[in-house]
């Protein structure tokens, strides 16, 4: 069967898409409305760290330049250190941003605005991404549908474009990055997909250190693309591997190198960051509950107490506010049985026909998955050993490749399941289900949980 980016796009699929875009334009513009614009007690519907971030825009905005994260300006009160110490390029389009609207006599609730247009506009860019990335990973308008909707409509991933944060376009550089790599592995490494992929890596480099697992896996990935079959062989060409890794590296280099650059300038050798903000907590006093290595707890236990992994999966689906707007139980037992449903889906015709792995799709899954568990041992890690944060925007870099597998999952059974061999006319209808179900509980969600909490 073709893959849908093999034919152009048609007049329906077009309409498909711009609904799907103005939907979420339009339910990002309304959490960006309703969403509190005041830091002040009581923060119950406060998004996460907006303000404490929000400090470097606002300089940015009023001086013209970026802060070293030593200016008592972007000092966030009780924190002992400064969000600025961590790569900003987001921050500094926001200040940009909030420049030019203070040009047109923006008052303080619509630089806010402004800064936060920036990631709605990250938001509108990942979903024409996931759009593409899906037209090259399915073969069936039903499951392109599932999968854009199911990443795109995820409650938490529209909340996490809505608001002054980073993370917004780390999710644009995922899909990005993993467009670019899947166009590789279909029509070769090229120019044009090396540029595509560099840009989506100097976007993830300078945003969010939780996705550089996906950084790792891309190397990987590279190096597959890399060899070419000669008769019965596989064979590496070197000169691919180094010209156009050599392009890569280059832009990589001009885009965010400097970045990393400055910081060992200006940090004495602190490339992260890392250091300099844990020497500032620590000389300034500043007060975080003991660690669960701290207290001589290991890692098993520190996921039993609190139900942890609980915690972090409905962080994941749905948590508005400062994690303290949430659904009610039974939304996440819906949404986690429609993840176990995609996941046993996927091992469906394996079980049927082991022929059906093959070496590449092994290692093609195998990366996928190593990603995904870079971000979670990173959460990890810093949840052991620095800050217990269950929040679920810790591993939505995640979110991709796990709807990836759990349209896989539906298709396969939608496609093979031996009651639809006896009654073919259910196949289309039951297909469309995960998207419906995705928009479903969006909708839901953002109807009967958020809004009465913001009004």
């Amino acid at each position: 069967m073709k893959k849908l980016y093999e034919e152009k796009p048609g007049h329906k699929e077009i309409l498909a898409v711009a609904v799907y875009m103005l939907l979420f334009l339009l339910m990002c513009l309304w959490l960006a409305v309703l969403q509190p614009i005041e830091d002040t007690p009581p923060l119950y519907t406060n998004p996460p760290d907006e303000h404490s971030r929000y400090l470097i825009p606002t300089y940015i905005c009023q001086y013209g330049k970026l802060p070293d994260g030593t200016e008592p300006e972007v000092q966030i009160p009780y924190y002992g250190g400064s969000y600025a110490l961590f790569p900003g390029l987001s921050y500094i389009v926001m200040g940009m941003v909030m420049r030019a609207a203070g040009a047109f006599g923006a008052d303080a609730a619509g630089l806010l605005l402004a800064a936060r247009s920036v990631n709605i506009l990250y938001g509108l860019l990942m979903a024409f991404f996931v759009w593409l990335l899906g037209r090259r990973l399915f073969s069936k308008q039903s499951s392109l549908w599932a999968f854009c909707c199911g990443v795109m409509y995820l409650p938490q991933q529209l909340f996490l474009h809505s608001y002054v944060n980073v993370e917004s376009m780390c999710m644009l550089s995922i899909a990005v990055m993993l467009y670019a790599l899947v166009r590789m592995r279909q029509e070769g490494i090229g120019a044009v997909n090396s540029i595509v992929f560099a840009v989506g890596a100097v976007l993830c480099s300078l945003s969010y250190y939780n996705a550089y697992g996906y950084l790792l896996m891309s190397i990987g990935w590279f190096v597959l693309c890399c060899f070419c079959r000669e008769k019965d062989r596989y064979r590496l060409d070197v000169k691919k591997l180094f010209s156009y890794g050599g392009l890569i590296l280059l832009i990589w280099c001009a885009g965010a190198g400097w970045w990393f650059v400055r910081n060992a300038v200006l940090l004495n050798g602190d490339v992260t960051g890392m250091q300099t903000l844990k020497a500032a907590q620590a000389a300034t006093g500043a007060y975080r509950a003991p660690t669960a290595m701290e207290r001589g707890i290991g890692i098993i236990g520190m996921l039993k107490e609190n139900d942890t992994l609980w915690e972090l999966f409905r962080g994941f689906v749905a948590a508005y506010g400062s994690r303290s707007v949430y659904a009610g139980i039974k939304y996440y037992y819906l949404y986690a049985l429609f993840f176990l449903g995609g996941f046993l889906g996927l091992g469906y015709p394996v079980l049927r026909d082991r022929k059906r792995l093959t070496v590449q799709g092994i290692c093609a899954h195998a990366l996928w998955l190593f990603a995904c568990g870079i971000t979670f041992s990173l959460w990890l890690f810093y949840c052991y050993t620095t800050d217990y944060q269950v929040q679920g925007r810790y591993v939505l870099p995640c979110t991709i490749p796990v709807f990836l597998w759990v349209t896989m999952g539906y298709e396969a059974l939608s496609e093979e399941m031996p009651l639809f061999g006896k009654m073919p006319y259910l196949r289309r209808p039951v297909s469309f289900l995960p998207a419906i179900f995705s928009v479903f509980m969006l909708l839901y969600f953002l109807l009967r949980t958020a809004v009465p909490a913001y009004l």
